[in-house]
């Protein structure tokens, strides 16, 4: 029988347990899990916590000594941590160095703020390795219950289930990305790309279909630390400021593309020390940007703009359940990263009486 590399303990479909990784090859089978974030409890181990961050994991470290409990306001901070991560879809590894006590410790506060009560966190935890391990932590977990808030607002669960699976549609819309990446490719190379060599079109202003917005919302969710995220949506704010400033003062007949926001004194929120945070996954106008003229608007008239617009009917018609009366908006780049966007999304949905 194959030992795994690394033994991982599922809670829920986002949450597992489990103990410090301690090898590269241990890493590599967390990535392999799907873990995205780790909540280290490691004291023993001042840098697991950086390794961890350079393997490219989201990291919240609580450092606790072996076997001691946390403090409250510590335990609430790394709570609402965890709340987040797992809200934004990603998946957690808890840890300490055997992930026995502390790790249970946390675990079973956490079962405790979704709303289990403590016999439905027992009946959770019995089944697992993972559990207070002495009295500081069983005494801790006695105090956490009696001082936090049970879920009043509806039945008591782990998790926030997504209401529409957007497999479908990111699906697709790669799709469109591997005709854009490949028509790029073909016309000049892959040597100098825009948003990763060099930062030619992150002053260009850029609107995104209702499926672009949702699939760089979900990226930006699951791709970036809470840090950078709240980092992003700063710089967001102060762009969308500067971009309309600028657009007031363009000529009424003017295209909104005509302008540059460098010319605001603003880049794309998105770019950060020179690179762009989620090159991976950035808008189809950035993929396309430098393309002749002639070769991008066939690309765009044939392929993008229509693709675009059914995977956008077809992204609201899921969120909704009622089809689009109008062509759907277009929404600035700086008002999807910031989450502005929702609003007009929301607006809309009333207007429809889909809200």
């Amino acid at each position: 029988m194959t030992v795994p590399a690394y033994q991982l303990t599922w809670v829920t479909d986002q949450l597992a347990v489990g103990a410090a990784p301690m090898s590269d090859k241990q890493l590599d089978a967390l990535h392999a899990a799907g873990v995205d974030a780790v909540l280290n409890l490691c004291g023993e181990f001042c840098d697991l916590h950086d390794i961890e961050c350079q393997a490219g994991f989201e990291v919240y470290h609580m450092p606790l000594a072996d076997e001691e409990a946390p403090e409250l306001a510590e335990l609430e901070k790394a709570l609402a941590w965890l709340d987040e991560a797992i809200y934004l879809g990603k998946k957690v590894l808890i840890h300490c160095r055997h992930g026995i006590g502390r790790t249970g410790t946390v675990l079973n506060a956490y079962l405790l703020r979704r709303g289990l009560g403590h016999q439905g966190a027992w009946k959770k935890l019995k089944k697992l390795r993972s559990k207070p391990a002495n009295f500081a932590q069983w005494w801790t977990i006695r105090k956490y219950g009696r001082s936090s808030r049970k879920l009043t607002l509806r039945e008591p669960s782990l998790e926030m289930k997504r209401a529409v699976d957007l497999a479908p549609f990111f699906k697709d819309y790669t799709i469109l990305e591997a005709r854009a990446e490949d028509l790029f490719a073909y016309e000049l190379g892959n040597d100098q790309r825009c948003g990763r060599d060099h930062t030619r079109c992150c002053s260009t202003p850029i609107t995104l279909s209702l499926i672009e917005a949702v699939h760089l919302t979900h990226f930006m969710n699951a791709r970036l630390s809470s840090d950078e995220r709240l980092q992003a949506i700063g710089r967001a704010v102060e762009t969308a400021k500067k971009e309309r400033s600028t657009a007031q003062n363009v000529d009424q007949g003017a295209d909104a593309g005509e302008y540059c926001l460098s010319e605001a004194g603003a880049t794309c929120p998105l770019l950060h020390e020179g690179a762009c945070m989620l090159w991976e996954h950035r808008p189809l106008q950035c993929r396309t940007y430098e393309l002749a003229q002639d070769t991008a608007s066939d690309l765009w008239n044939t392929v993008l703009a229509p693709g675009l617009e059914k995977l956008s009917l077809e992204t609201w018609f899921a969120y909704t359940g009622v089809m689009a009366h109008e062509d759907l908006p277009g929404f600035a780049l700086a008002d999807v990263v910031s989450g502005r966007y929702v609003q007009a999304v929301f607006h809309l949905m009333m207007r429809y009486g889909a809200a």
